[in-house]
């Protein structure tokens, strides 16, 4: 069986896509024995990077951004776009795929067009409480969408619809407190901060973190994702940063540009997370029990990503730090007011009494139906 797995330009749209690819090669399913994968994404797009690190075979296509605002750069991106879908006809010729999985972002439109063109079936996955754009133009040629929260439906045909959940990738269940004091070699007697921007970085979180990473890590352990942000600039920054340190505190402080297989670990540790609050980080630490200081991306479409840190904020486990607010005094202040007193605790306990359920199994099924009706 041949598989087209398409999505980018962001952690939040390739994370979901990594979770299925995890599941299809090694499900138990006959269904989906000898499954074939090819992941078709941008060149320059995060996606690239990650899939080939898990030895996926990789497509590139050209692409253009989808605006929702006048740009000259909107008549370039047309072509960018029309040739993307030419160049994934091609693609579909050659690889002869049974269905079409797409996770989102502007290099999914091309795939999905083409692949109604050649009368392939398709499924989508939506992440977010409001849809992209992306997916919306996407839903339109789709056998089903599968969306992760039920206020997203408003935006795709009712009769394609099917409520999932996110997939999650099995692998961060994996990890275990004993393995992650071994693996970082941390105080075991104090707690652990995990600061990420995403897999593109977050310059304001890491612009106000620097100057506050010393003090915390005098009573704190620190996991620290910078992601690309100013092209690896605030990673070089914040490496120097830690080399200027004491000994004993550049033991308490783990720096990387992006996280890979350490994830599990990091799960494990982390008391309190201090992130972006896109999609898939929002379901991440929701499913493993984290509390949350969520700073949203103030250009987020409709304010997408304020609506995902809510979702954890009504349910009493996270707070939120509005960008334009976002300054080190405030973040020191909120991190000490949550981390060491007793708001840590509550917010744990409101964690742990939710039910969040990973979509893994559940998109996995939708696939199977929608194969199986083809096959009629």
């Amino acid at each position: 069986m041949n598989i087209i797995i398409t999505g980018g330009g962001s952690g939040g749209h390739v994370m979901p896509a990594l979770a299925i690819i995890e599941e299809l090669r090694n499900s138990q399913n006959a269904f989906f024995k000898d499954v074939n994968i090819l992941y078709v994404g941008s060149k320059k797009g995060i996606e690239k990077k990650l899939i080939e690190k898990k030895g996926v075979k990789f497509k590139s296509i050209y692409t253009g951004k989808l605006r929702r605002y006048f740009s000259l750069q909107n008549v370039s991106d047309i072509f960018r776009t029309l040739f993307g879908i030419v160049q994934s006809v091609l693609i579909i010729n050659k690889f002869s795929p049974d269905i079409i999985f797409s996770t989102g972002g502007f290099v999914s439109v091309p795939v999905v067009i083409a692949g109604k063109i050649k009368n392939i079936p398709i499924l989508i996955h939506e992440q977010t409480v409001d849809a992209g754009l992306a997916n919306k133009i996407a839903g339109r040629f789709a056998q089903k969408v599968a969306i992760t929260f039920p206020e997203s439906g408003k935006y795709f045909q009712k009769e394609k619809i099917v409520l999932t959940g996110i997939p999650i990738r099995k692998e961060i269940f994996q990890g275990s407190k004993e393995s992650g004091y071994k693996r970082f070699g941390f105080d075991l007697n104090i707690p652990t901060i995990f600061f990420t921007g995403g897999g593109l970085g977050c310059h304001v979180l890491n612009e106000a973190a620097m100057s506050i990473i010393p003090d915390l890590l005098k009573k704190s352990n620190i996991i620290y994702q910078t992601g690309a942000a100013m092209n690896g600039q605030d990673f070089r920054d914040m490496k120097n940063l830690r080399e200027s340190l004491p000994d004993y505190l550049q033991k308490r402080f783990y720096l990387t540009e992006f996280i890979n297989e350490e994830i599990a670990e990091v799960f494990a540790l982390a008391d309190l997370a201090v992130a972006r609050s896109g999609a898939g980080t929002v379901n991440e630490l929701l499913t493993m029990k984290i509390p949350a200081i969520f700073i949203p991306l103030a250009i987020a479409t409709n304010n997408e990503q304020l609506k995902n840190a809510l979702i954890t904020v009504n349910l009493g486990g996270a707070e939120v730090i509005e960008e334009k607010e976002l300054n080190s005094a405030l973040l020191l202040d909120k991190i000490e007011d949550i981390l060491f007193t007793e708001k840590i605790t509550v917010m744990k306990r409101n964690l742990s009494e939710t039910k969040f359920e990973n979509g893994v199994d559940k998109v996995i099924g939708v696939m199977e139906n929608i194969l199986k009706n083809s096959i009629k």
